[in-house]
């Protein structure tokens, strides 16, 4: 499916799915599911996850269990350029 719209669902879409992409989580994951994602990964899958400035804790979500098995984990600071050119970001303005 394109979209998993229960955690019911969660296993069986991980069974046919060559990429999962987490776009912002902003529920806790089980233990369960951190473990099935795990043996996702474990057996050759792809998990692409995105995350907003300020990290976990402003998501409300605990990703950072399952990254840190893989010594990645996510921050709450953001990147701002120093040098800037022609145009500004919107959060420079």
């Amino acid at each position: 499916p394109d979209k998993i719209e229960s955690k019911d669902d969660f296993a069986d879409s991980l069974k046919s799915a060559n990429v999962v992409v987490f776009g912002c989580p902003k529920e806790k994951f089980s233990n369960s599911e951190i473990n099935l994602m795990s043996d996702y990964v474990e057996n050759g899958g792809s998990i692409l996850i995105m995350a907003c400035e300020g990290g976990e804790e402003k998501m409300g979500t605990n990703i950072n269990a399952f990254l840190e098995q893989y010594s990645i984990m996510i921050n709450s600071d953001s990147v701002i350029r120093t040098t800037h050119f022609k145009y500004f970001h919107p959060k420079e303005v």
